[in-house]
């Protein structure tokens, strides 16, 4: 069976160039889809899909390792659908944004609806915060059926009356591709149709915000090796500081152990709440979830976010602070070292 180490192994290449470009295709605002392209071809996108539909068949912990997101299919009843685009992802490669949330709309009320034109449906309205809509070939549509219940509509992202806006303008995320999508009469097949009742007890919210946990956490882990490399390539002290070499002063060791450590707890967090939604998810697949479950996971991923995001915060001020020389002169003797920097 394939293993997390041997997809990372394979997605090395690919991980390396997103890494080196990113700051540049920060700076030109490039939405690179030959990147995410690369991504799914070398398995980022299957690795949750079932073995039986051409996937890797990974637990939440071993996907987490690299990250995907196809929950809300898993999660679904068996259907034509569910199988239909579980095994486009896997065979496919295809790569799904969403288009989910509205601008203006009251809390509970949803404007863009699709309705039944001969044997086809017609989805119509505009959407904001569509995350990763840019980089994908399929967009996933919150929508209102015409017997008002909530739907999820699979839409090609080249198909007539879709329009794609790089708007965006809030603070970071200039890449996450998150502005407005335009759906003018755009015709969806009915099998790309999926009813959702977001009333119902699920994993569904627990399921997301465990990939925001994800991201979290992979950006701890990057700031812990960016200062690492940055400390150990440095040779210019700064007056205050007690070492011949940065790598060897107490002050820039004590802030690099602490940064360490952060990250090592954050890194416990993540596992921790991705073992426990793992059972969770497996118990909901199965109809065996209680109510008391799905909502103790849902309180597990928020409880986690509130410790995570703190943490990987400091860590990115504490980087900062190394990086511009602006340790405080009267920060105490190292209490922690890192034996890599020596």
């Amino acid at each position: 069976m394939t293993s997390p180490q041997t997809i990372i192994d394979n997605l090395a290449p690919v991980l390396a160039e997103i890494a080196a470009t990113a700051a540049q295709r920060e700076q030109d605002r490039e939405f690179s889809r030959d990147l995410a392209k690369q991504l799914s071809a070398g398995g980022f996108t299957k690795l949750r899909i079932p073995i039986e539909f051409g996937g890797l068949g990974f637990s939440l912990p071993e996907a987490f390792e690299v990250l995907v997101a196809v929950e809300s299919l898993l999660i679904a009843p068996d259907s034509e659908h569910r199988d239909k685009w579980l095994r486009k992802i896997a065979e496919e490669g295809v790569v799904i944004g969403n288009a989910l949330t509205e601008v203006g709309n009251k809390p509970g009320e949803l404007k863009t609806k699709i309705r039944k034109e001969g044997e086809s449906y017609v989805l119509s309205d505009t959407k904001f915060y569509s995350t990763g809509s840019l980089y994908a070939d399929w967009i996933q549509v919150h929508a209102k059926d015409e017997e008002d219940q909530d739907v999820f509509a699979f839409v090609d992202r080249d198909a007539s009356g879709v329009v794609l806006v790089d708007d965006w303008d809030g603070f970071g995320q200039q890449l996450s591709a998150s502005g407005t999508s335009f759906f003018e009469k755009v015709v969806v097949d009915p099998l790309d149709i999926v009813t959702f009742d977001y009333t119902a007890p699920s994993a569904f919210h627990a399921l997301a915000q465990s990939h925001h946990l994800s991201t979290l956490t992979g950006i701890s882990q990057a700031i812990t090796r960016d200062i690492v490399t940055y400390v150990q390539n440095r040779t210019r002290i700064f007056s205050h500081g007690s070492g011949d070499l940065p790598r060897f002063d107490p002050q820039v060791q004590q802030v690099v152990g602490e940064v360490e450590a952060k990250s090592y707890a954050v890194e416990k967090i993540f596992q921790g709440f991705a073992q426990e939604l793992d059972l969770v998810v497996d118990k909901a697949k199965a109809g065996t979830a209680t109510e008391v479950e799905l909502a103790a996971v849902d309180l597990s991923a928020y409880q986690a976010q509130l410790a995570v995001a703190p943490l990987v915060l400091s860590q990115a001020t504490q980087a900062f602070e190394v990086g511009a020389d602006a340790l405080n002169g009267g920060h105490v003797a190292a209490q922690y070292t890192i034996g890599s920097l020596s």
